[in-house]
């Protein structure tokens, strides 16, 4: 955005010349649950009486990683937690996108990454959104999520040159703080994954998101 010298006009014209918008803004929304002390106490106790699979359909993408019971069986089972991930959903859609339509979890999958797990970048398909629950996070022993730009367009780059400076408009990979507690929601198109894990027991409850 480019101000006339005079900043103290009352004329619109003299104060604004130019400007850089960014459009189409990607919504990823963290919604943080105030009964989580509780929900990862019937969690926890429901893990303890779930077998690990040796398989989840996600061994390419995964290091380290393991699904805990089979798939959508905690959310049956604990309904307190299927019933956070209904509002948690219900805000990101109301701040972002607005569908005209009720959004139900599809699938969902409780996950163990011990140290040195590995999430490759990755999207999901055939649903509108995803959430993850962060049951067991320690915000300074356990990897973040990482989101990246859709680069997928045989133009982009056109060229490839070094910036002067990180911008929101030329930066490919970013995050943000989350917590313990949080469930994370997306559209389901955007790239995401994370590095190197520290350390033991970070557990996350990750759900796919389509119309009821």
């Amino acid at each position: 955005m480019t101000t006339t010298k005079d900043p103290l006009s009352d004329i619109l014209e003299d104060k604004i010349t130019n400007e850089t918008y960014g459009l189409f803004p990607t919504p990823i929304s963290k919604f943080s649950l105030h009964n989580h002390t509780e929900l990862k106490t019937q969690i926890l106790n429901w893990m303890s009486d779930s077998e690990l699979l040796q398989k989840s359909g996600r061994e390419s993408i995964t290091h380290n990683v393991v699904q805990v019971g089979k798939t959508n069986q905690l959310m049956n089972d604990l309904p307190d937690v299927a019933n956070a991930f209904k509002h948690a959903i219900s805000h990101h859609n109301d701040n972002s996108m607005h569908y005209d339509c009720d959004l139900a979890v599809n699938e969902s999958y409780l996950e163990l990454a011990n140290q040195d797990a590995i999430y490759a970048p990755h999207e999901v398909s055939n649903c509108l959104y995803h959430s993850i629950y962060l049951i067991n996070f320690d915000e300074k022993s356990h990897s973040y999520y990482k989101f990246r730009k859709c680069i997928g367009s045989n133009h982009y780059p056109i060229m490839q040159i070094n910036s002067k400076q990180l911008t929101q408009y030329n930066m490919t990979e970013a995050t943000f703080s989350m917590k313990e507690g949080d469930i994370i929601t997306f559209p389901s198109n955007l790239t995401f994954g994370f590095d190197s894990n520290p350390s033991n027991e970070r557990i996350t409850l990750s759900a796919n998101i389509v119309p009821a």
